[in-house]
């Protein structure tokens, strides 16, 4: 080999050994870096503005705690106006994940791909990785807390809509609005929460410009008072619903053309779902004010209805032992409203631009009807097979003893059963009103005073006992008017005259069973709104009853009140017991018809004497 080449291979051979070591050396500093930096944060890593370059699972858990601790403590303070709103993350639905943050920093190191991990761990130092916290966001609390505390700050955008005002329709022009700029609101607050600065957030406002003005509101405005015309009517038997006026008003909705559903599309921004709710429109290109059935107002009003109209079916029982009813349920058609087929029937007849539509609409429900059964041959039999004659009393204010006395009163003629040709007494069915019988102690109105006696309260039977017979077209055989007139027996619009006392053995309600068919009498109190009600069920044999008002005269003013002591109160209480009326005289009449033919013509007077109010007061203990 010649002295020039052996120099050649000298120089390559010291060039190789140069750069084996430099590789060498290299290595071993690569090695040392991923030694070194095995389990704890790379190079260059912030968090929140801090470095943890260097530190170790648990260093680094122990300050990204204590910024999200920090954090937490200060919670987020919003500007508005020159306010401070200040609250709590969680009051927010803001929560941050300790676990997963700690995860974050770590994670890079260990990626599924061996190239990727060698690449973040080479760059590492030379490139700052700024690592922000894991959070979640309840959208809904977020939207509650802020729709409640922007609110206040916030003026409402109005679009120009129509208003029933004094039986006529009028336009209510537009109002700009004020709305928080909840879109930069919620980009700062991420921007807050991801660096962990409390610092305040200013909100900001945008004006919202409405949809509709006054002048696209006219087109509807004709709409509405073509509809205005209308009068629809809806009939069921002997009940009717009138929807004319307001009511048919109420019926309507309106909204910006293209806007039914109060706003033009819904786009999805991750998975929270934003609506659009307003475009912006040049002068000329607003969109008009529309007009329209609101169906769910619709369905609401239908099944209003149907609450009323919807009955079960009751199938008639009767059970009775020595010839008195244990127990009686009277015959009930079952009745259904078709709903689907009502609204049908009310959008076939309402039409919003038809001006040449019918005036007064009438629509007759679609009721199913389900027919009882009579489920006991005894009623056929005895011929109970509906209600003939009703009487209705009340009694509020009245003491319990006197309420007691109601309901054994009501029990002695409950269930009775009146033959053909039979007469009806109650002093004969009630029997002697005493002590020995059950009848407590209440206040009755005996020689010109208010005393305390057996059986106060039982004339509030006779009474309602009087009146469905009345109502039933039965002959009265015996009334005698109270001598004053009882505030009981004219509550909730009774007139003077309608009323029957009773006195055994003297003093009898008697009424005559003059049909071909047994009746029933059935006595039913209702404490909780003080009434009394007593049902005359039978056969109807096509009797019409005709029951004048009374005419009331000879009117004379009531004495000044009268103040009585009473043992049973304690000191220093009064209470009144009667109330003051002035005295008169009441006559009404009564026709009952049978076809063409006045089968009965009667007429009642009653002679009220003044009667003054009455208290008690307390000598008692």
């Amino acid at each position: 080999m010649g002295k020039k080449k052996l120099r050649s291979w000298l120089r390559k051979k010291h060039d190789l050994q140069k750069f084996l070591l430099l590789g060498s050396v290299i290595l071993l500093v690569v090695l040392g870096y991923f030694v070194s930096y095995r389990d704890k944060a790379l190079p260059n890593t912030y968090f929140a503005a801090q470095q943890i370059s260097g530190r170790n699972r648990e260093e680094t858990a122990k300050i990204i705690s204590a910024n999200i601790d920090d954090f937490e403590k200060r919670g987020l303070t919003l500007e508005v106006d020159g306010q401070i709103e200040n609250f709590k993350l969680s009051d927010l639905g803001i929560e941050i994940n300790l676990e997963r943050t700690l995860e974050k920093v770590f994670a890079g190191k260990h990626s599924d791909y061996l190239g990727t991990t060698f690449l973040i761990w080479l760059r590492a130092p030379f490139l700052k990785t700024f690592i922000s916290p894991e959070y979640s966001i309840n959208y809904s609390e977020l939207g509650v807390v802020l729709e409640n505390s922007l609110a206040k700050y916030e003026k409402p955008v109005k679009n120009a809509s129509i208003v029933f005002v004094r039986n006529e329709a009028k336009i209510v022009d537009s109002q700009s609005g004020r709305v928080a700029d909840k879109s930069a609101l919620m980009l700062t607050l991420r921007q807050s929460i991801e660096s962990l600065s409390p610092g305040q957030i200013e909100i900001s406002f945008v004006d919202e410009s409405p949809l509709t003005n006054q002048d696209q509101a006219v087109r509807a405005l004709d709409k509405v008072k073509n509809l205005q015309q209308r009068r629809i009517v809806l009939n069921f038997g002997f009940d009717r619903w009138v929807i004319a006026g307001g009511d048919l008003f109420d019926f309507l909705k309106f909204y910006p053309y293209g806007y039914d559903g109060n706003y033009l599309l819904t786009l999805n921004f991750g998975k929270s779902p934003v609506a659009a709710a307003e475009l912006e429109y040049g002068k000329d290109t607003r969109p008009p004010l529309e007009v329209n059935l609101d169906r769910d107002k619709i369905d609401k009003y239908i099944s209003q209805i149907g609450a009323v109209v919807d009955k079960p079916t009751v199938d008639a029982t009767l059970r009775f032992e020595n010839g008195r009813v244990l127990e009686f349920t009277p015959a009930q058609d079952g009745q259904k409203l078709d709903m689907a087929l009502t609204k049908r029937l009310i959008l076939d007849k309402i039409s919003i631009d038809d001006i040449s539509a019918e005036r007064e609409i009438t629509i007759n429900l679609p009721v199913k009807i389900t027919k009882a059964a009579i489920a006991n041959n005894e009623i056929n039999r005895l011929g109970i097979r509906e209600l003939v004659g009703r009487g209705v009393s009340y009694f509020a204010g009245s003491i319990a003893n006197r309420i007691y006395n109601i309901g054994l009163g009501s029990s002695l003629i409950n269930g009775v059963l009146v033959k053909p040709g039979d007469i009806f007494s109650f002093n004969k069915l009630v029997g002697p009103v005493s002590a020995e019988q059950g009848f407590r102690q209440a206040y009755v109105i005996a020689k010109g005073r208010t005393v305390l006696d057996d059986g106060g309260g039982i004339c509030q039977v006779s009474t309602t006992v009087f009146r469905a017979a009345l109502n039933a077209g039965l002959p009265i055989l015996e009334r005698t008017a109270h001598a004053y007139r009882v505030a009981y027996y004219e509550q909730r619009g009774f007139k003077p005259g309608f009323d029957a006392t009773v006195w055994s053995p003297t003093v009898d309600l008697k009424f005559k069973n003059d049909t071909d068919q047994h009746i029933l009498i059935q006595a039913t109190v209702d404490r909780a709104q003080s009434k009394l009600q007593v049902d005359i069920y039978g056969t109807a044999d096509g009797r019409k009853v005709e029951i004048s008002e009374p005419v009331l005269t000879n009117h004379r003013p009531a004495p000044e009140p009268l103040y009585q002591d009473d043992p049973t109160l304690p000191k220093g209480v009064t209470k009144q017991v009667d109330f003051a009326a002035a005295g008169l005289t009441s006559v009404f009449t009564r026709k009952v018809y049978k076809g063409d033919d006045l089968i009965i013509d009667d007429t009642f007077k009653s002679n009220f004497r003044p009667w003054q109010a009455v208290y008690l007061v307390g000598t008692g203990g």
